[in-house]
């Protein structure tokens, strides 16, 4: 094994490579039994098994291959009560706890959100798990899942709706690609743009479409076009002799004039408004709020 792991390195990092695995492989083996036993707790949700962690050596320190901690592991056996029982103890709610993430960029509140386990995902809210987050979010997985409680709940707590994975893929996308059309509806009441293309220039409808799912992709278009139809009826209505005071009314705007302030003078004699500075111009009319 650890010859045929070195051979596809270079060979520069084929010593690194085998102090590692050498490394690993001279690890005893009851961390592997311990974390297995609590797998197998975690699997049949049974709370007592919190009981044995000290004895075990399990504490929130601990990980399996992937980086995962305990909570995660729990979630992600179906554990939610054993999960919710750790969480219930102050070593267990640190923020190193409740924001870890595993190799994989996950954190507990994902994976929450992808088993759909809503009261341990409200409960990480409750200890600061974040819900928006650079990259994949628990509203990603949530839809990739099709929970829609936890859809909900994400909502909620101003989770943004059209949050973009690295590759501008939206919650929406994500409940479409997987045929989860409960889950795409909730997003919807949420706000989601159906309209929007990730940098495949894929939209919601057309992971629909790739799914075979007429009916989905059906509905979705249909949504595009509320969606594009609301967003017109949004804009003011101009008419070739409409003033820019007509349109600025009828977005409920106003007019407000900026005046240059007085020149000020620093302490080296040189007036500020001779300094390098971009500011409104005398008489320019400003729109308040639009930036």
């Amino acid at each position: 094994m650890q010859h045929l792991f070195c051979t596809i390195l270079p060979h520069g990092a084929r010593l690194i490579a085998a102090a590692v695995l050498g490394l690993l492989l001279s690890m005893p083996a009851w961390p592997r039994d311990v974390l297995q036993n609590f797998v197998l707790a975690a699997k049949a949700n049974d709370v007592s098994f919190l009981n044995r962690l000290p004895e075990m050596g399990l504490d929130p320190q601990s990980r399996d291959s992937l980086r995962n901690n305990l909570v995660m592991l729990a979630l992600r056996e179906g554990g939610e009560d054993l999960a919710l029982a750790l969480m219930a103890q102050p070593a267990w709610q640190d923020k190193a706890v409740v924001e870890h993430q595993n190799q994989l960029a996950e954190t507990p509140l994902m994976i929450a959100a992808i088993k759909g386990l809503e009261r341990a995902a409200r409960r990480l809210i409750e200890l600061g798990a974040e819900v928006n987050r650079p990259g994949w979010t628990a509203l990603h997985y949530a839809a990739t899942s099709g929970s829609v409680p936890v859809i909900k709940l994400l909502g909620e707590h101003s989770a943004y709706v059209d949050a973009v994975s690295p590759n501008n893929t939206t919650p929406l996308m994500m409940a479409a690609r997987f045929n989860r059309r409960p889950a795409a509806a909730e997003l919807i009441v949420l706000g989601a743009d159906p309209t929007i293309t990730n940098q495949s220039g894929l939209n919601a409808r057309d992971y629909a479409k790739e799914q075979n799912n007429n009916d989905l992709a059906f509905w979705l278009e249909l949504e595009e076009i509320s969606f594009t139809n609301r967003y017109l009826r949004s804009l003011p209505k101009v008419t070739p002799d409409s003033t820019l005071n007509d349109v600025v009314n009828q977005v409920g705007g106003e007019f407000v004039t900026v005046q240059p302030s007085q020149p000020e003078t620093q302490p080296d004699g040189i007036a500020t408004d001779r300094l390098p500075q971009v500011g409104p111009a005398q008489g320019v009319e400003v729109l308040p709020g639009i930036r």
